[in-house]
């Protein structure tokens, strides 16, 4: 591989574009069971329908930035490509951060375990502690669907992307074969067989993916790969602003069908009845996100009012941390929610005022402390490595991109 002079460049609003996948996460998990529920009662499915169809699209987001950050400097030959090197610095960037939260997600499960209250009964974590839990939990693949912490369920499918990256950067073209006509052939193609690999894995491999019921393992992974693919594309070759909005309206109409095929079809043909029976599979949901947050990268590299946005001070800091605050927030908020439960005895909404005003900045706190003691000492590049407090940023305001 022949190495270009150009060197690899940090670009500090994709941290910031971090944040906002975090942030979208973390308030998605925090929130979206509330008013599903809420907009039930009140008869305002439009809402709960809203917040079905979102489920996971911070996850989209962090996978999309994956391929941009991760494969940038190897697809634009800024960088070398070693294999075992670049495994060395995957598994010390990812994993000592997520074993000290698997620790503590372990200790908030044997306490949970240990001293029960109502909400262990009605919709809490129902996990049991175990030693060999936390061993069978330590590869980060899981087969079988259970975690300390569900949120979990996307590392697998992101170490799948590691895995196969190494085929990507040995086989992707030059970025001048790389045509308009190429890349829409490509989006396109991958959309397909996006839907094909779902059809084929839930209806022959279905302890891995099933449409019928959930199985929270990297099995889903057959539902990302156009979200990676963005990643890949926008990694190697820069897009204008038509790009952008071809690809953000394309997504939007993606997601869009996703949300409303099934009244397409008429109930008494086989398809529909096909369809009825898989429970509506949202063959182009993740497709569809993929494609608008493949569009709000290419924004945030053509527009600098966007990337000053992404670029401020807050929003530097706190993508650096996106990772931390990923791994542990749903552990804090079991955690929060049994502790709440002592003293409330139903889920009021005293409770939840209490649970989420407490739970999130908790959640933060825990993460500042994961990432001040772990993990900013496997990541490279950080410029609020050592502000440990939001208001230590002040000294940022001209950080520029």
């Amino acid at each position: 591989m022949n190495v270009t002079s150009e060197k690899p460049v940090r670009f500090h609003f994709l941290d910031g574009l971090r944040a906002v996948a975090a942030s979208m996460v973390v308030i998605l998990h925090a929130f979206a069971s509330n008013i599903i529920k809420l907009s039930d009662k009140s008869n305002m499915h439009i809402l709960g329908s809203i917040f079905n169809y979102i489920d996971g699209y911070g996850v989209d987001l962090f996978f999309v930035l994956s391929g941009v950050v991760l494969l940038r400097p190897y697809l634009r030959k800024q960088r070398e490509f070693k294999v075992l090197e670049y495994f060395r610095r995957r598994f010390w960037r990812i994993y000592p951060p997520y074993f000290v939260a698997l620790l503590f997600a372990a200790l908030v499960i044997w306490f949970m375990n240990t001293y029960p209250t109502w909400y262990n009964a009605t919709g809490g974590m129902n996990m049991k502690f175990s030693w060999s839990e936390i061993i069978h939990e330590m590869p980060i693949i899981n087969l079988d669907g259970n975690y300390y912490n569900l949120a979990w369920w996307s590392l697998g499918t992101e170490i799948l992307f590691y895995l196969i990256v190494p085929v990507v950067v040995f086989l992707y073209p030059k970025r001048a074969k790389l045509t308009d006509g190429r890349l829409f052939l490509a989006i396109f193609s991958g959309v397909v067989l996006t839907v094909l690999l779902m059809i084929f894995v839930s209806g022959w491999y279905s302890v891995l993916y099933s449409f019928t019921y959930i199985v929270l393992n990297i099995g889903r992974f057959v539902e990302y790969p156009v979200c990676f693919m963005m990643g890949v594309l926008i990694a190697a070759k820069d897009f204008d602003l038509k790009h952008g909005w071809i690809f953000f309206l394309s997504g939007a109409f993606l997601v869009f069908c996703s949300a409303n095929y099934p009244s397409v079809f008429v109930p008494s043909t086989q398809l529909g009845a096909w369809l009825s029976a898989q429970n509506y599979p949202p063959f182009f949901l993740h497709s569809g996100y993929g494609l608008i947050f493949g569009g709000l990268i290419v924004f945030a590299f053509n527009v600098k009012a966007l990337r000053d946005i992404l670029s401020k001070p807050f929003m530097l800091w706190l993508g650096e941390r996106s990772y931390s605050l990923f791994v542990v927030h749903f552990s804090v908020f079991y955690l929060v929610d049994n502790v709440i439960s002592r003293f409330i005895p139903s889920r009021t909404t005293l409770y939840a005022i209490l649970t989420r005003g407490i739970g999130l900045p908790a959640a933060l706190f825990v993460a500042m402390l994961l990432f001040h003691f772990v993990e900013r000492k496997f990541a490279r590049g950080l410029v609020t490595a050592n502000m440990f407090w939001p208001w230590q940023i002040k000294s940022l305001r001209n950080i520029g991109e």
